[in-house]
């Protein structure tokens, strides 16, 4: 069986695979799985994923689609902030200060970090990943052997996210930080992270593994290995079963 993609979150660990995704629940001492079918990408999605330096994009568009709501109150929340503390402010408190888009990113990977640090979020993190590992050598899951495997993963969206920061670094030096070169960076860290190209993939991958262990990942217990256990051995049933 292929594993297409996996996530962590809170309590759970959900894996993917070409027909089917699973979602492991750790609640009340109890763990409960739940097996979708994956969704079917809407026709735009689909065009667009297909189009070099375009294609980074259409991953943002299908979160839209799928979380508009989750969206909708973003946007509301901020403007509303905007109107009660920027609109009404007096000028000693709306003066800002400037800061470069490099700087506010790293920033919001921190905070973003810690919280998945000190979190159970880190921990299913680890286990998605040590759980992967383990599959790739045996399909034969046992709790011992996934002990034995690193909590960091060569298929981490981390990665991707270290590929658009070197691109943005390098275009920033030479076009200086303004919006539209962080857009193009995300466009050509994408396509880097799609390709993995000899040489700078190397690079990559050895600073997604620090910046995976470091900050978006910590050491699971055994409930949380448990249960990334339980959401891929389900996943497989339901895929073989679905093969015969």
């Amino acid at each position: 069986m292929e594993i297409v993609g996996g996530r962590a979150g809170y309590d759970f660990v959900s894996f993917t695979g070409e027909k089917h995704q699973s979602i492991s629940r750790f609640r009340g001492g109890e763990i409960t799985t739940e097996i979708r079918l994956k969704k079917e990408n809407k026709k735009i999605i689909v065009v667009l994923s297909k189009i070099p330096f375009v294609r980074s994009f259409s991953m943002f568009l299908e979160l839209i689609i799928e979380y508009w709501r989750r969206f909708l109150f973003a946007i509301i929340v901020l403007l509303l902030m905007e109107y009660l503390f920027i609109g009404t402010s007096n000028s000693y408190l709306s003066h800002t200060v400037s800061i470069s888009t490099l700087k506010m990113f790293f920033g919001a990977l921190f905070i973003a970090g810690l919280i998945i640090k000190i979190t159970p979020i880190g921990k299913y993190h680890s286990s998605e990943h040590q759980v992967a590992n383990a599959y790739l050598k045996d399909p034969n899951l046992t709790l011992e052997e996934v002990k034995k495997q690193p909590r960091t993963h060569k298929d981490c969206g981390t990665n991707l996210v270290v590929s658009v920061v070197i691109c943005f670094f390098i275009l920033s030096m030479i076009f200086d930080d303004a919006s539209w070169v962080f857009l193009v960076s995300w466009s050509i860290g994408f396509e880097v992270w799609k390709s993995e190209p000899k040489g700078i993939w190397n690079l990559v991958l050895m600073i997604g593994k620090v910046t995976q262990y470091m900050l978006f990942t910590s050491k699971p217990k055994e409930k949380h290995l448990i249960v990334a256990i339980e959401a891929l051995t389900k996943l497989e049933e339901k895929e073989l079963a679905n093969e015969n």
